[in-house]
Order: structure tokens, then sequence, then C-alpha cells
């Protein structure tokens, strides 16, 4: 089957909406999608739409789209590629219209100057054949009220209503997620909710403060029934992107505390979910009823790796030979030269394109992905048998080291 790919225009984003629909099975107002795109002519670089077509283009076969986002990477900053809507026709699926997309799309963040991409997979294994991997993942809390904290609030809890300012979220969100590898820079908290009418929604805003009136936490909820009882759902997911965040262990104490008081009688439990690397299990009660279930969301991968090289964080100084395998970008395939010293510049020169050269360690893009973002460790290459090491096994811990990682956005 012929086929022919391109970045999509504003105006044939009916076209995209089209696809996205059947192979969603989504509502859609085909009339008013064509409106929209015979009207809305203006390109917004930050989100690109990649389409494969037949050869006259008089079908589009499959499409996806990725957005770009400027994210943290271990103290510096980053374009990222998030990808979404990945989609075929069903008539034309298993003709390698994905495959298309992905590898013209991998090659445009490239050029793009992206460094690394993020994906929320139907198939892990499906998406390491593009070089991603699996994250550190996401600890969702459930506890029942009856485990919350018995105590005075010593700061404050105050509703935020439609109109009211957002920027005390922003300063929350910035400060928790300052040192996590992959969470956006973000310039408002949450655009799209200053537009939508929370309370049509039936969703709810509250924000703490400390004793100091400082914001210290806030929480973003909806209800939700199950047959155990009426649950306070501040679980962020595509329907509805609620929230759950605090920056030390009173905020966290004090926010359930007031939960318990004003809400006791409405609700039996809460539900959030929050970065893997946060503990909470000391500070819920008797945490005999509570569950913590862990889950993999999402897949990263590094688009540049003399980019990462030159951004990544290395423990004291050294030297190290990386040869890294990538079979869609050519350009990150090769052995590199990392030197590194505490406080100066990484050097990194890539002094071969075959990856047969003498190198210390041998990685595929995957798993150099997951060991340089921090999602795992030198002590995890034990359990990566593609992973090949040569030398300086110890050394590598200086390089490929747990770090703090979180992907912040839906896309």
């Amino acid at each position: 089957m012929k086929q022919k790919i391109r970045l999509m225009t504003p105006g044939e984003n009916h076209r995209f909406q089209l696809v996205q629909a059947v192979a969603f099975e989504i509502a859609i107002d085909y009339e008013e999608e064509k409106k929209k795109s015979q009207t809305d002519l203006e390109t917004d670089e930050s989100c690109r739409k990649i389409g494969v077509f037949s050869e006259d283009e008089s079908v589009l076969y499959g499409c996806l789209l990725y957005n770009k986002y400027r994210c943290r990477f271990d103290g510096k900053e980053m374009w990222l590629g998030g990808i979404g809507g990945v989609a075929t026709l069903p008539e034309y699926r298993r003709n390698g219209i994905i495959r298309t997309c992905m590898n013209f799309t991998l090659r445009d963040m490239y050029e793009q100057g992206c460094a690394f991409s993020f994906l929320y997979p139907f198939s892990m294994q499906y998406y390491r054949k593009f070089g991603f991997e699996a994250g550190n993942g996401t600890h969702t809390w459930t506890i029942p009220f009856t485990e919350f904290p018995k105590k005075s609030i010593e700061g404050s809890v105050a509703q935020i209503f439609p109109g009211d300012s957002l920027e005390p979220l922003l300063r929350v969100y910035e400060k928790f997620y300052e040192g996590y590898n992959l969470s956006s820079i973000r310039e408002k908290y949450s655009p799209q909710m200053e537009k939508e009418d929370l309370l049509k929604q039936r969703r709810y805003v509250f924000l703490y403060r400390d004793g100091a009136g400082v914001p210290k936490g806030f929480f973003i909820y909806r209800k939700k029934r199950t047959p155990d009882g009426a649950v306070m759902d501040c679980e962020t997911t595509f329907e509805a992107r609620n929230d759950f965040l605090f920056l030390d262990a009173d905020a966290f104490r004090e926010m359930l505390s007031f939960i318990r008081s004003a809400f006791g009688s409405y609700y039996d439990k809460i539900q959030f979910a929050i970065p893997a690397d946060i503990s909470l299990s000391l500070l819920v009660g008797e945490n005999i009823e509570s569950a913590c279930e862990k889950y993999y969301g999402g897949m990263s991968r590094v688009i540049d790796v003399k980019k990462a090289l030159e951004m990544c964080r290395g423990q004291g100084s050294g030297q190290f030979y990386i040869g890294i395998k990538d079979d869609i970008l050519p350009e990150n395939q090769g052995v590199w030269k990392i030197s590194f010293s505490e406080g100066g510049e990484n050097q990194v020169v890539k002094v071969s394109a075959d990856i047969e050269e003498a190198a210390d360690v041998l990685l595929p893009i995957n798993e150099f992905s997951a060991l340089i973002c921090g999602d795992r460790s030198a002590e995890d290459i034990r359990w990566m048998p593609n992973v090949k090491v040569y030398s300086k096994e110890e050394e590598l811990r200086k390089i490929f080291y747990h770090k703090k990682c979180f992907m912040t956005e839906l896309f």
C-alpha cells in the first residue's frame, strides 16, 4: 500500500479529528469540525500533527500529534515532545501506518530541538520497538477517612471559586516538582482550568496555607461512587485533571485533617496519585485499611543523545565511553565519550559511529533513556540483558543513579 507522510495543516484539522473519532470511538460533529478548520488557520508550532495519506491524499490512513513542552532535566531546561492521538482507521491497520508515523515524528522532534519524548502507550512492548521505556511509575493511594489524623488546623484552607486566581496553585506546583526530571515548566497552573466551569463539572478546588499564609498544598476533586462508598477522587485523568499536592508532611497532615472535619459525613475515602518516590506510609494513621497501588502510566525516550549527555549531572568526576544503539535516529548511534567534573560543564564527543568500537558500556536507546532519566540506576543493569558492561562497572554509578522523575502533563 503506497503511503505519503507529511505535517498536516490547520485547514486539515477536521480530517485529523475524524480519524481520532473513529479510532477511539468518540462523538464528533464532523460538519462543525469542518467549519472550524476553514476559519482557524493559525499554525501552532507547539503542537505538530503528522498524517499518513494515500498517494493522492484523498484518504488519511492514520495520524498522531505531539506537543512541545519546556521541561526539567538534572537542573536544566530542555524541550520534550509529548506524543498523543496515535490512531489508524480500522480498514488500514496492520499496514505499517503507525511505524511510518512514529519514525517521521521522532525525526521531526530531533530537528525541532527536542531532547526527550514521552507517551502513554496502549502496549509498552509495542512502543519499545521505537526506543521508549517505562518510567518509575506512580503511586495511587486510597485512604479511608477513619485513618486521617485528628488534629486542629494550624494554617487555613479556602475554596478557590471560578474567577479566583490560580497563581497560588502554580506556586505549589512549581515548588513540588522543581527537582523532578521530565516535569513541565508552566507559566500557568492550568490554562484549561481557567476556561472550564468547574462547578458545572462538579469539581472543587481547595488551597491550604500554613500559619504564615504561605501556600503549601491544594486538592482538586470530584465525587466518585463505588460499591465501598463515596470516594473523594483527586486523580488526574484525561476526563478530569484533578490533583493533590503538598510541600511537606505538615501540609499533608493538615489537609487530611481539614478534609476529615469538613467532608467526613459525605465521603468514605480519598484517592490521589503522587510520584512513586514519595512514601506516605508513616503519615497515614494505622495504615491498615489504606491501599497503595503502583502503576506505570508512561514511557520516555531520549531524542538527542548528545544533548542528554551534555545536560546530565554526574556525581563527582569521571570519563566514560558509552555505546548507544538507535535504529531510528542514526545521529544517536555510536560510541560517545563523556567527561564530567563537579561543577563543570560536561564534555561530550562522538568518537565513532560504529557501536562495535570499544566502549565501557553498550546500551540500546530504551535502556539508556531509563537510566539517564533516573528511572533506573546502575544497580538495575543486572536485570537488563540487552545492556553489556565491559569495564568501569562500579564507576557507572556516577552517571546512572536514581533521580526523581515524573511527567506532569497528559496529551
